[in-house]
């Protein structure tokens, strides 16, 4: 786990349960969900049976990502398919889960609700890797993801007080215009991003690895006094794995901070962590980039500069961020 990052207990909150489509969509859910948690072993069985090669092709044969419109008659066969996939008796395991996870505040989202991010849906594969997540599950406000554009906000934890006042700047000036801030809830840029937002009143998803046990830095769980109250926080996960490597799942939920944004904002970055990422998983699927260009002197040009290379756009002033916040909204 991240150096600061803590587990927090939370309270729970009325859940008024997922909306899919159709009646099937609704009562496919713990069906889905019990193939979420062991997607790695069902999956190829439910492609051979969907015939297509990866989850990107299962998405798109299930859901019409242009329109984010579902397609009923394949929906249908991916129940058959899961159903075939997944024994009857983990199914039912499922069900129990997500009426605990219920108790516990939380809420599913699978990749055929109208309550799904559609910006997500139509993120391109790398291979069978860097898919959108087939679930996502969520505590906090309620929030319909398309509703308005999203945009991410991205940087450094090690900040300078100059990127920390831009952050926030920059957050006001999101929530201003409306739109929803998506951002990783990590320490310095993120933090701060999410509470100029916040205390502007808008609205901020906080994409984290898994939900429970919650675990946030010091700085993100400052902002639990709005959770509910403008702040959401989703992930892949609903649980913290209890195997497999942390920093992987770090890199992972950084796809989907990516792929629901329309524009990713990077404030303060250095090479190699997970704003690179960001950058260059947004970059490679035709998101634009803006970056914020410190002075030459600062740990953070080196980033900058590799930024700019690989297709990020710079900015100087909060005006020419408002004129990109702009054209996304036209």
């Amino acid at each position: 786990m991240p150096c600061g990052e803590g587990t927090v207990a939370l309270t729970s909150m009325p859940v008024e349960g997922p909306r899919g489509v159709s009646d099937t969509a609704e009562s496919m859910l713990p069906l889905l969900h019990a193939a979420w948690l062991r997607w790695l072993r069902v999956r190829r069985r439910v492609y051979s049976l969907l015939g297509v090669g990866n989850t990107e092709e299962l998405i798109r044969k299930v859901v019409d990502v242009g329109k984010c419109m579902i397609r009923n008659d394949m929906l249908e066969r991916l129940r058959e398919a899961l159903e075939k996939a997944v024994p009857g008796e983990l199914v039912e395991e499922a069900r129990r889960q997500l009426e605990e996870l219920a108790r516990e505040g939380v809420w599913a989202t699978s990749f055929f609700s109208k309550h799904y991010p559609c910006e997500l849906l139509r993120y391109p594969a790398r291979g069978d890797y860097l898919y959108p997540s087939l679930i996502l599950y969520w505590r906090g406000t309620r929030v319909d993801p398309n509703e308005k554009p999203a945009v991410a906000v991205v940087g450094t934890r090690r900040c300078s007080p100059q990127g920390r006042a831009l952050a926030r700047s920059i957050g006001r000036l999101i929530a201003k215009h409306r739109l929803i801030l998506v951002t990783g809830l990590a320490e310095c840029i993120d933090a701060e991003a999410a509470r100029g937002a916040l205390e502007e009143g808008g609205t901020v998803i906080g994409v984290r690895p898994w939900l429970n046990p919650l675990s946030l830095p010091r700085e993100s769980r400052r902002l639990l006094p709005f959770l509910g109250k403008g702040l959401t926080v989703t992930a892949e996960n609903p649980w913290k794995p209890s195997s497999g490597s942390i920093d992987k799942l770090y890199f992972l939920r950084n796809r989907i901070i990516a792929g629901m944004s329309k524009l990713v904002i990077v404030v303060e970055a250095k090479p190699g962590g997970g704003s690179m990422h960001q950058v260059e998983l947004a970059l490679k699927r035709g998101k634009p980039i803006l970056i914020y260009e410190p002075p030459p002197s600062t740990p953070y040009h080196d980033a900058y500069k590799q930024y700019l290379r690989k297709g990020a756009k710079s900015f100087k002033a909060l005006e020419e961020v408002e004129k990109a916040l702009q054209h996304i909204t036209n």
